[in-house]
């Protein structure tokens, strides 16, 4: 018989799916599985193949999603599937369906990640009460912060800050920025910092290198930088992190990140030898005249896969409240 109170959570992005169980009263959440949304036609179809998996019947659910979160009707930036909250609770007998987005509830996991789900990537001393930048690239680029309110508690910033205009720093960058404008007019840092941006930076350096445009997925350029030693590969890894420094500098110089910055998302912990064998660090901390401000802060990569998950649960427990 399945417990009162029980409550399904999920991380919601443009490529998987990944839910869980949450139980009143225990911490952590339990039975997370993984599931690949181009196998599934929509939303509805996915929770019912979980839900037939778990031999759970919950009575409340809490999904992160990949978009902006607010408005009854849910559509992601990076997938087809589409779904309004008040028919899909109607649908599966839930009492209430919360959406929050995947970035705010990956920030508001972050107060409960251990040591050993983080990669010191740059040492510093944190302030533990500071606000937090959180940002990572996946599927899409996302973007939060997390700031302490005046009762201990943490509250998560909510945005879609991966769609700020890219700022280059270099003329190579100047060019690939042309290069992109011609195909999108407007270029965000998403168009660069997610699965298909770095296919876009590998596409741009294999023109420059004046050979045809190629476009291998995310996963065949890594292979080829990190196994292969292609030289074209390895180089679009390597400007692909020093943009995310850039990108995590200027975060940091927004929020006034003294408590960390924390990037999360599917792609850096497979680069994270390129990572700090790349500008990154350069990149992060060249701010010009406030350079300073960011000489002490500390950068973790996040490793531990439900933190997401845990934000969606804590959103759920504070409106318990």
């Amino acid at each position: 018989m399945t417990p009162p109170g029980l409550a399904l959570v999920a991380d919601i992005g443009g490529t998987n799916a990944r839910f869980a169980l949450r139980r009143p009263g225990v911490a952590g959440v339990e039975r997370m599985k993984t599931l690949s949304a181009r196998d599934y036609p929509d939303i509805a179809t996915a929770i019912t193949a979980y839900l037939d998996w778990a031999g759970a019947k919950p009575a409340e659910a809490c999904f992160a999603v990949a978009c902006p979160a607010r408005e009854d009707y849910i559509e992601f930036t990076n997938s087809t599937w589409r779904f309004s909250r008040y028919e899909t609770a109607q649908r599966f007998g839930w009492t209430r369906l919360e959406t929050i987005n995947d970035f705010e509830a990956l920030a508001l996991g972050v107060p409960h990640v251990k040591a050993e789900g983080l990669h010191n990537v740059r040492r510093g001393t944190a302030n533990p009460l500071g606000a937090r930048a959180v940002l990572g690239p996946g599927t899409g680029f996302g973007v939060s912060g997390l700031v302490c309110d005046r009762h201990g508690g943490w509250v998560a910033l909510a945005g879609e800050g991966g769609h700020v205009g890219f700022a280059p720093q270099d003329e190579l960058e100047i060019d690939l920025l042309r290069y992109l404008q011609a195909r999108f007019g407007r270029v965000s840092c998403e168009r660069l910092l997610s699965g298909e941006g770095l296919v876009n930076i590998y596409e741009f350096l294999t023109v420059q290198a004046g050979k045809p445009a190629e476009r291998p997925s995310p996963a065949e350029i890594t292979a080829r930088g990190l196994e292969h030693g292609e030289r074209i590969a390895r180089d679009a890894l390597r400007r692909f992190c020093a943009i995310l420094g850039s990108a995590a500098g200027d975060l940091a110089l927004i929020l006034g990140s003294t408590g960390g910055v924390y990037i999360g998302g599917g792609i850096v912990p497979r680069l994270l030898p390129i990572l700090l064998d790349s500008r990154f660090e350069e990149r992060f901390a060249n701010k010009g005249r406030l350079s300073s401000l960011l000489a002490n802060m500390p950068i973790y990569v996040i490793l531990d896969n439900t933190l997401a998950l845990l934000g969606a649960a804590a959103t759920l427990s504070q409106g318990d409240q």
